[in-house]
């Protein structure tokens, strides 16, 4: 762009001062010599895009070939059209090549294209002073200095942005899979800008998210995705403490007909009970979700079988002395758990214990409701018969199981 524009306002007029090229040659010659060079520069670049099609990739070596291809041609340019009086139209030219530079290909191209102008700028000025052109060496060396002092401050501060503004993505690639567990460190920030007011509000808005992405807001409990994510957090410490993990897959018993009767507005109030009384009644590190429509399920850490058919009693001893408000006061409304745990040995056993909870729940809902199962080896749920009507009453259910 900024050789074509240099001809054509040279054609016409619009500039008039001669460079030294224009004297010694004419400025017919000069324009084409121009041209000439502008249009092997393009074929260089219409070659460096074949091959970075051909295989696709680009290391650092041609990025910086490809920069002193430009920094080559920009020179040139201005020692062909240009008075030696505004050379310094080159270092304007130069600092959009240093912030695009700086933006695609990092510090170590940077500093090549600041060392590419630097010897650009001094051979324009050697020419120059050669040529007998009436110029003063040091003053453009000392506006060369200038140039070289504004890029580095100007790199250094991009600097400083570049891997702030990469934690600040990871943080939100993180809240994007729904792990609002990052704070954006404001701390790291000396001189607070535009990145730190985004790290800021984010951090402000991060409760709130967390909320609104992994909590039920019928229950208050967590929901699927917030089960996911902690169990993956707390299976983890469970691997490096080599602890058990206990999961009860809670269901509460004839919720329908809560429903049927009372309507599901007051289902909805039942629900919301519910949520408080497993909460209340769970450790304070227990993860309790809301799974389903009337199924529920508390991921336990560091609970082995015992500890966690002591938390399953718990839960059933809850239900049974509980009077829901929304109920009239001789409805009572009792629960069935399956209770699974087991050693943390991969990241699968949460899904593992999930799946075996499920299975010995609907166990406790065949031999009669209101108890608890503990999963265990060989147990079979299901029959065929069973499977069948399973899938037609309890789809959620049987599919975590299978």
């Amino acid at each position: 762009m900024v050789g074509f524009s240099t001809v054509t306002l040279k054609w016409f007029g619009v500039t008039s001062a001669d460079s030294i090229f224009v004297a010694r040659l004419g400025l017919r010659d000069t324009l084409l010599i121009v041209l000439g060079l502008l249009a092997a520069y393009l074929a260089v670049h219409r070659a460096v895009d074949w091959h970075l099609r051909r295989t696709g990739r680009a290391g650092s070596r041609l990025a910086i070939a490809v920069l002193a291809t430009d920094m080559i041609v920009l020179f040139s340019i201005i020692a062909l059209v240009t008075p030696p009086e505004h050379y310094d139209r080159a270092l304007i030219v130069a600092v959009f090549s240093v912030q695009l530079t700086q933006i695609f290909f990092g510090w170590t191209a940077t500093v090549a294209n600041l060392v590419f102008v630097v010897i650009g700028y001094i051979t324009l000025v050697a020419f120059a002073a050669d040529a007998g052109a009436a110029i003063v060496p040091g003053e453009e060396l000392w506006t060369l200095a200038l140039y070289a002092i504004g890029v580095l401050v100007y790199v250094g501060l991009q600097g400083r942005v570049a891997p702030r503004m990469r934690n600040l993505m990871q943080v939100f690639a993180r809240a994007q899979d729904g792990d609002f567990s990052t704070r954006y460190d404001e701390g790291a920030d000396q001189m607070p800008d535009p990145v730190t007011m985004i790290g800021r509000a984010y951090n402000r808005m991060r409760v709130h998210l967390e909320t609104i992405v992994l909590t039920d807001p019928l229950s208050g409990c967590f929901n699927r995705r917030g089960l996911n994510q902690l169990a993956e957090r707390e299976v983890s410490r469970a691997i490096r403490g080599k602890k058990h993990v206990a999961v009860l897959a809670i269901d509460m018993d004839h919720f329908k007909a809560i429903n049927d009767d009372y309507g599901h507005l007051t289902g909805d109030e039942v629900i919301r009970e519910v949520g408080q009384l497993l909460r209340d009644t769970a450790r304070e590190i227990d993860v309790v979700s809301r799974i389903g429509g009337e199924e529920f399920a508390i991921l336990a850490p560091d609970s082995d079988d015992e500890g966690a058919v002591i938390l399953a009693e718990r839960v059933l001893q809850a239900f049974r002395t509980h009077r829901f408000r929304s109920l009239p006061p001789d409805r009572r409304l009792t629960t069935s758990v399956g209770v699974a745990a087991a050693p943390a040995r991969d990241d699968e056993v949460a899904k593992t214990l999930l799946a075996r909870a499920d299975e010995a729940l609907y166990v406790a809902k065949r031999d009669g409701r209101d108890r608890s199962v503990t999963w265990h080896a060989g147990m079979r749920a299901f029959n065929d018969a069973d499977a069948v009507r399973a899938r037609r009453s309890t789809p959620g259910m049987i599919r975590a199981v299978e």
